[in-house]
């Protein structure tokens, strides 16, 4: 079988090039970002107070605000152990939020409490991670490789808390003191375990040793158009 040597792999940026690297940002957010608060697609802020951002599905927000509408009917005209927030018999606190003394059935009250617990999940926050995988199974033996032989590692871009749809990943680096960008189209499906979709994305992008990062991976939500916060890299070395 034919064989081939590895190449040595190239020297990275100089420092000066990292630093010039970090003064570059992903492109502006788009239309439809409201921040760290951004629910996925399907869910929107609940907003039993003005201030309440927890993301859960607008059935659910809109009984909130027919239960503030309804308040003061539901309270005790009278006062009692609470004072003027005394529910009437059969009803309890909301506590959608901290202080929310709005009187609604108990059940109300678990289903604020159920939306509390899944305000995480369902918000938009394009939580991404790297994982790594080799093109062949086949190894090399010492510096010798076979033609259809490539165990070098590639990074995979994984990610969650994103909307389903055509995702952007952006990944962008120093090679000999200039800044290169690459970005590819990604295709997000549902998350069989969770809101929202889940990426998997084989970059191509070569995992280089040592431990000073020259790169980040970056991903676009497809809904929103917000960008995912930096995920470090070195990349721009060679193989086979």
């Amino acid at each position: 079988m034919p064989t081939r040597t590895r190449k040595r792999a190239r020297p990275l940026a100089a420092a000066a090039a990292v630093l010039a690297l970090g003064a570059v940002t992903a492109p502006a957010l788009g239309a439809g970002d409201y921040g760290p608060d951004t629910c996925l697609n399907g869910y929107v802020w609940r907003e039993a107070t003005p201030t309440d951002h927890v993301c859960v599905t607008p059935m659910v927000r809109m009984q909130s605000a027919q239960e503030n509408d309804a308040a003061a009917a539901h309270r005790s005209s009278t006062g009692g152990a609470f004072g003027p927030d005394t529910c009437l018999n059969g009803y309890v606190w909301r506590e959608a939020v901290a202080n929310d003394h709005v009187c609604v059935l108990p059940s109300r009250r678990q289903q604020a409490r159920g939306d509390n617990a899944q305000a995480a999940a369902r918000r938009n926050s394009l939580h991404v991670w790297l994982t790594y995988y080799r093109p062949s199974q086949q190894p090399c033996t010492g510096n010798v490789c076979s033609q259809h032989s490539d165990d070098a590692q590639r990074y995979r871009v994984r990610a969650d808390h994103i909307n389903v749809g055509k995702a952007t990943v952006l990944l962008r680096w120093t090679d000999r003191g200039k800044v290169r960008t690459k970005t590819w189209p990604a295709e997000v499906k549902q998350n069989p375990n969770a809101p929202g979709g889940l990426l998997v994305f084989a970059s191509g992008a070569l995992r280089c040793t040592g431990a000073t990062p020259n790169g980040y991976f970056a991903v676009r939500d497809p809904v929103s158009l917000r960008w995912s916060a930096h995920v470090s890299v070195r990349t721009g070395c060679s193989t086979l």
